[in-house]
């Protein structure tokens, strides 16, 4: 199946016009999986799906976007990569964005513009695409408020999955269904090994999140978010990136708490945040062991802040986490003070990208128990040092 076909299935099953059976539910998993935009019954109902649109506002020649769904609140574009190589022109994503923000002027809408990339395990645009969308210091990071990495292998995966315990009766559609799942399947790559680590994983991180209940995060003085797009606890979450973990794309599958007591500048906050990193940026100096630490987030940029200049410029001096580990912060990209690496019971550190390593580590659930038991010690130990 080509790209077009691809995207041209994708846009029969979500349109409620064409997929009169089936597309208001599968738009609304789609928002569920996808977009997380928790849109309500009303901004659903309003929804329109277009397949190939035309740019309409961008100077120049005419473009198509992929996908576009408009809603009484939004104008939301999706581009659609499925091969390996991404060809682009030239601040083509960054356009696509600028038409929707136009389309969202003109018409008064809502919600801030985003557009979706969508390729099999969630890379993000290139630097030419992307524009000024992306950090002038690095090669990769895009913004993220501007333009969302999305895989088929993880959230799309997800979608599709929730759309198959739901089948139309129409023989059309639901060959729709089964031909863009089976191109799914076909975009997943990860070994046998691997999807078993993922496994583990999976069931190491719901183990671990469930210990972060209410009583929890009271004493602590943390904050829980939300699945909505950009809230606390969507950034990186470990629901989107643990199925991408072994792919191409960057991946740092992670629980993300607020401290609640911090005060820093107005759009600046302080998490808590517990995860690791799959290593598949060259440039970042960070290990691959499972950590914990404290980040700095800036909801300007939805992003969490890299730069020692700037982390020091926003601890330093009050008396928000001891000076000793401020001073220690030294490297630019990993984002983490205080990082602490975590064990096993058996004083063993966590390393998921070791497949082997994994599957000697954690044989029955009896050993994931245990690890989790014993990294919640450790996070303990760390959290105090600004619940105390």
């Amino acid at each position: 199946m080509t790209e077009r076909e691809l995207t041209g299935r994708m846009y029969e099953l979500l349109s409620p016009e064409i997929n009169r059976e089936r597309g208001r539910l599968y738009l609304e998993l789609f928002d569920k999986h996808v977009l997380r935009l928790n849109m309500s019954k009303n901004e659903l109902d309003s929804a329109k799906v277009y397949g190939e649109y035309p740019t309409r506002l961008i100077e120049g020649h005419t473009r198509y976007i992929d996908l576009v769904i408009i809603t009484n609140k939004r104008f939301i574009p999706i581009e659609v990569k499925k091969g390996d190589d991404y060809s682009e022109q030239d601040n083509q994503c960054r356009d696509y964005w600028l038409e929707a923000a136009e389309y969202h002027k003109q018409h008064a809408l809502s919600e801030p513009p985003v557009l979706y990339y969508l390729t099999p395990e969630g890379d993000s645009p290139s630097r030419e695409s992307a524009g000024d969308f992306g950090f002038p210091d690095t090669s990769n990071f895009i913004r993220s408020d501007k333009i969302d990495a999305v895989a088929f292998c993880s959230e799309v995966f997800s979608w599709i999955a929730d759309c198959e315990d739901n089948p139309p009766k129409d023989i059309s559609q639901k060959n729709h269904l089964e031909r863009v799942r089976i191109e799914i399947d076909k975009m997943i790559k990860s070994t046998d090994s691997q999807r078993q680590v993922e496994g583990i994983m999976w069931k190491f991180f719901t183990a671990l999140d469930n210990c972060f209940d209410e009583s929890f995060c009271k004493k602590y003085r943390l904050k829980r978010g939300g699945n909505k797009r950009m809230e606390i606890g969507d950034c990186y979450t470990y629901k989107r990136y643990i199925d991408r973990f072994f792919g191409t794309a960057f991946s740092w599958p992670s629980i993300c708490l607020q401290c609640t007591d911090v005060k820093l500048d107005d759009d600046k906050e302080l998490w808590f945040r517990v995860g690791c990193y799959n290593g598949r940026y060259s440039y970042l100096d960070e290990s691959l062991a499972f950590c914990a630490g404290f980040m700095v987030f800036s909801n300007e940029i939805k992003e969490g802040l890299y730069k020692e200049a700037e982390i020091k410029r926003l601890l330093n001096g009050r008396n928000i986490l001891p000076q000793k580990i401020i001073d220690e912060y030294d490297k630019q990209f990993n984002g983490l003070v205080g990082r602490t690496d975590l064990h096993d019971t058996r004083g063993k550190l966590i390393y998921f990208t070791d497949v082997d390593r994994t599957l000697r580590q954690f044989k029955n659930p009896e050993d994931i128990d245990n690890a989790v038991d014993s990294v919640m010690t450790e996070i303990k130990q760390l959290l105090r040092i600004v619940s105390e």
